[in-house]
Order: structure tokens, then sequence, then C-alpha cells
């Protein structure tokens, strides 16, 4: 059998690798983006060292050359999102939704009242949950508004929590952290225009803990019970 000239098989993997890479660029602009967690604010339901898969394609497409979208939906509360820092949109933040656009949103003795609702909150154990850093100055709750049911924690402490009310703005969302008590969220830097969310966070593929290594202390342990772990 005669062999095809260098020349073109040459041309065919630069071909194939040419595909690969728009491919993947189409993926990482328009469907799904990867991101690193670096802070605990969203424990326990993320943390410090997870690697998540964010979906993009609900909230907009972007427009080529432009810092606009268009088909931008709105989020359902309770989803987990990745977006533009509002004022520093250089920066992604990884928040809860927990207020849609008219929507009033107070924080009383640290629950979380929607339209004057309060959710409901069901105390978990550590051990339901696993190890987390700090866990032994946190109390964990399984809080559920309007069919949404997710984990939050906040400090064992005699500190109320109050917030607002406040009323969610017209294409706006408000966002807390999981970890209410230690989250740099809506409380303190506003509400997130829609146009900002960049994805819904679906998976931790990855999930490194940098306090417990090994080989003399540099290299992270891997957290093998959250790999492929879906994000509630």
């Amino acid at each position: 059998m005669k062999k095809a000239p260098a020349t073109i098989v040459l041309r065919e993997y630069v071909e194939s690798l040419l595909v690969a890479v728009i491919v993947a660029v189409f993926l990482r602009v328009f469907v799904v983006s990867a991101y690193k967690i670096p802070t605990s604010s969203m424990m326990p339901t993320l943390m410090a060292g997870d690697f998540i898969f964010a979906y993009k394609l609900p909230y907009g497409v972007p427009v080529p050359f432009s810092a606009e979208k268009i088909g931008v939906e709105l989020p359902k509360r309770g989803d987990v999102v990745v977006f533009r820092l509002p004022g520093n949109e250089s920066v992604n933040y990884v928040k809860r939704v927990v207020g849609l656009p008219g929507e009033r949103i107070e924080i009383r003795n640290k629950k979380l009242f929607i339209n004057d609702v309060e959710s409901q909150y069901e105390p978990i154990s550590h051990e339901q949950l696993g190890k987390f850093p700090g866990q032994e100055y946190h109390v964990v709750a399984q809080e559920q508004f309007f069919g949404s049911t997710h984990f939050v924690m906040t400090r064992q402490d005699d500190e109320a929590g109050f917030y607002g009310p406040v009323i969610v703005k017209p294409g706006h969302v408000f966002v807390l952290g999981d970890n209410r008590d230690s989250s740099d969220d809506s409380r303190y830097w506003g509400q997130v225009p829609t146009k900002n969310l960049e994805g819904k966070v679906l998976v931790i593929w990855m999930s490194l803990d940098w306090l417990e290594r090994w080989a003399s202390d540099r290299i992270p342990s891997i957290r093998w019970e959250r790999i492929f772990k879906s994000v509630e």
C-alpha cells in the first residue's frame, strides 16, 4: 500500500488540531466554563480548593466584541451561579440566588425571609456532611424556600444577624453565600445585574485540600468524595 505524502499527513494533523481548538473555544465561550473556588464563603456546598463546571447557555449568549448578551434568562431561586462582580467585572464570584426582581428580602436572627415568608431550617449533624474546616464553630442546617433545598451554616455565637428589608430591583438578583456569617455578598456590595451572570454551577470536577498535604507539605490531598459531585 502506498503511503500518503508527509505533507498530506501533516495537513490532516493540523486541520484536526484546528478543529479541536475551535470546538474548545466555542464550548468555553458559549456553553461551559471551569472555575476554581478560592474561599470558604459557599461552605458547606462548595469548599476552597473545589474546581467547578458552570453551564453558560441559560444566562445568554455573548455578542462577539461586545459586553452585551442575547437570550438572557432569569435564574431560578436557589441556583448557585457564577457572575461578574458589580463594580469590578474582571472578578468572578460564586453565590446562591435567593431573591428575584420585585421580591422583598430580609434576614431576621440569621433566618432568611422572602416576601415575608420565613425559610424553613432543619438542623444537620456534622457527621452527615463529613469533615470541613472550622465545623466545631458553626451550626449547619438544611434551608428550604420555595422549592429549593440546600445546606447553610452560621457561627455558633449569640450575635443576632439582621439585614434589610430590601426590594430586588428590575433586571437584578439578590445573592448570598451559604456560609452566611462569612460571605461577601449582596448585603455588602449590592444586587447583581442579570447581564453579569456567567453560568449556573453544575458539578465539582476536582477538589484539592491544601490543609491536608503530603510529600513534605508540597502537594495537596484530593477530596475523592467530592469529585463529580453535583451542586444543589
